[in-house]
């Protein structure tokens, strides 16, 4: 096989990738505003409950922090009271071209 046929499908099987990943971080939203658990979207992703919370965790909660101590209630800080700042978990470490 020639090297840029590998490579065009290597391209478009990455942009299927990053759709998908994109249409899961959507859903976990929409399940985290309808009030699922982590444990509920743990199962339904196949994974724990600390798998997705760890991957999802960044996202805001709906209504805000449900600690009374914490003040970052959309958790833009870095230094949120209640550890979901950016710059933790899955997205953090994964890089800003994928």
């Amino acid at each position: 096989m020639e090297i840029d046929v590998v490579l065009n499908a290597t391209a478009r099987a990455a942009a299927s990738v990053r759709r998908s990943e994109l249409r899961l971080d959507q859903a976990v939203a929409e399940a985290r505003a309808a009030g699922a658990t982590w444990m509920q979207i743990g199962a339904a992703t196949g994974m724990s409950r600390q798998a997705a919370h760890e991957r999802w965790g960044h996202i805001p909660r709906p209504g805000g922090c449900r600690r009374p101590d914490c003040d970052c209630p959309e958790h833009q800080t870095p230094d949120c009271l209640c550890g979901h700042g950016p710059g933790r978990g899955y997205r953090a470490q994964r890089s800003p071209a994928l």
